[in-house]
């Protein structure tokens, strides 16, 4: 069953991303005194844009939709380039030790940022200590799911439920963004149930659709094609408000006053990065991700677009370190 599921959320992510790419397509083109940013000059020297993903992830989808954007703006080429491994560990890493000239950049996720460092016991570095924060690009809401027919419709109701009888709760693995948000759910609702890891988000999804678990978090770009198809049903969004994407769906805060947590990726560079080049690009990420072509491809892949300054990256990075620690601590799982 998984197959299929993951091939029906392919086929249904095809379809929109075909469909935003037809609404850019009928945009108006800008007057002639406001020309699109030209192409980068024939010879310039790539910029490489390390992502920790193989080729059709999120992360890399992300990242190749906000790569074209930035080359014009910086009239360079930029050049996706996976190193997998060490769940993104591996492309950071790279990242840190390259020579802090402007020609590498990486995008790299919420979950390396501000999760990963607490779970794991030998990471052998410090993203937060040794990349600069250059832009957060874009946001993915997460979704708060539950299976399909009978059972809990609202946040409240489900809240009720695992206080009275907790049941199970399925996850994509431990020390997951599905799995610790889901533990900070639980721990904010002051409701429990039992922890089902799956290897993989198939597994876990298979087993909510069947109702072999009570609920399951995972990000709107699996979730929203099967919230779509009617084989899950959406109790929340865990971001700070509504989506556009499911604006039907309430947010978490709308229980719980303050609750935030959702992914992200943000674009970085070497730590020593000139203030120069750090400006520049800064500039040039925000221009690329507020550009209406790029922003409706990033909402084609179920992703807010964000456009973020620098300041405001580092300040995300710290509030979320914040949160996340004692979190990940209380689960006591570890990424090793």
């Amino acid at each position: 069953m998984g197959i299929a599921v993951i091939r029906r959320i392919h086929a249904a992510l095809l379809a929109l991303m075909l469909g935003a790419a037809a609404a850019a397509a009928a945009q108006p083109q800008p007057p002639a005194g406001n020309p699109p940013p030209a192409a980068p000059p024939a010879g310039a020297e790539p910029i490489r844009l390390l992502v920790g993903f193989p080729p059709g992830s999120t992360v890399d989808l992300l990242a190749r939709a906000v790569a074209e954007g930035l080359a014009q703006r910086v009239m360079r080429p930029v050049e996706v380039e996976n190193r997998t491994g060490g769940r993104g560990g591996l492309a950071a890493e790279t990242l840190a030790r390259a020579t802090p000239d402007g020609n590498t950049l990486g995008i790299v996720p919420a979950s390396l940022l501000v999760l990963d460092r607490h779970l794991a016991r030998q990471l052998g570095h410090d993203p937060q200590a040794e990349l600069t924060p250059i832009s957060r690009l874009a946001s993915i809401p997460l979704l708060v799911l539950g299976p399909p027919g009978a059972g809990p419709r609202t946040l409240s109701e489900l809240a009720d439920l695992l206080k009275a009888r907790p049941g199970s709760c399925g996850t994509s693995g431990a020390g997951t963004v599905s799995h610790l948000t889901l533990e900070l759910l639980l721990r904010t609702l002051n409701a429990r149930c039992d922890m089902l890891h799956y290897r993989g988000r198939n597994g876990a999804v298979a087993e909510l659709i069947s109702g072999g678990v009570q609920v399951y978090v995972e990000s709107a770009v699996i979730g929203l094609p099967l919230v779509r198809e009617g084989r899950v049903r959406p109790l929340a969004v865990t971001s700070r408000a509504r989506s556009p994407l499911l604006p039907e769906v309430p947010a978490v805060g709308e229980t719980i006053p303050g609750f935030e947590a959702e992914s992200w990726v943000a674009l970085m560079g070497p730590r020593g990065l000139p203030e120069v080049l750090v400006k520049r690009f800064e500039a040039a990420a925000i221009a690329a991700v507020r550009d209406p072509a790029v922003a409706g491809r990033l909402r084609a892949l179920a992703a807010d677009p964000v456009g973020g300054t620098r300041t405001e990256l580092a300040a995300t990075i710290r509030a979320q370190d914040s949160i996340w620690g004692p979190v990940a601590r209380a689960a006591g799982v570890t990424a090793d």
